[in-house]
């Protein structure tokens, strides 16, 4: 927001949709949890990727769009890409969902989230080490490590209390190694590329 205000709009967007998917996922975990199973509310649960995929495609093209703007390159129309991108996903998912209900469409939309997720992560480490911040070049490839892991980990069919434990703890350390660095990359832009 600092360096491109309607790019701060669109990450702002993405920010609220994949904080909301995760606080879905999270609410129906633990009402799964303190229930013993009967309180299944479905559509929490699905929430994290039809919620996710279209935030993290937000943010991935706003993350480019700024790390051009700080090059002093020519930015493109600030929702149209990411809106046709997750459009497809979505109809395919839709397809599947109602074609052959079953875990298809979630793939589809996993897939979006991963790969939104995996161009953000890329885009920002390259950004950290370009702009001579190392320590927030390494947490964000920690974070990126964190995210295939928890990708290979969700593909599991028979998901264990131990396994959830350990996905939870992965993505506990992964998303605080984004947090330290994005601050450190936060407080370089400002003072560097923002307004002033």
């Amino acid at each position: 927001g600092h360096i491109n205000t309607v790019q701060g709009r669109v990450a702002a967007v993405g920010a609220f949709l994949t904080v909301g998917g995760g606080f879905c996922k999270a609410v129906w975990k633990t009402l799964m949890a303190t229930s013993g199973g009967t309180i299944d509310i479905r559509w929490m649960d699905d929430g994290l990727f039809a919620w996710m995929a279209p935030g993290y495609t937000l943010l991935a093209w706003s993350v480019w769009q700024t790390v051009r703007s700080v090059q002093g390159k020519k930015t493109f129309h600030p929702w149209l890409v990411p809106f046709i991108i997750f459009e497809s996903f979505f109809a395919i998912a839709t397809y599947l969902y109602f074609a052959n209900p079953g875990p298809a469409w979630e793939r589809v939309m996993l897939s979006l989230m991963v790969l939104a997720t995996v161009v953000t992560g890329i885009l920002l480490i390259a950004f950290g080490f370009r702009q001579k911040l190392p320590l927030a070049g390494w947490l964000f490839v920690v974070n990126l490590v964190g995210i295939f892991l928890l990708n290979g980990l969700a593909r599991i069919d028979h998901q264990t209390i131990p396994l959830q434990w350990t996905e939870q703890t992965i993505n506990a350390v992964s998303w605080l190694c984004f947090a330290v660095a994005a601050r450190k990359v936060y407080e370089n832009t400002r003072a560097n590329f923002g307004v002033k």
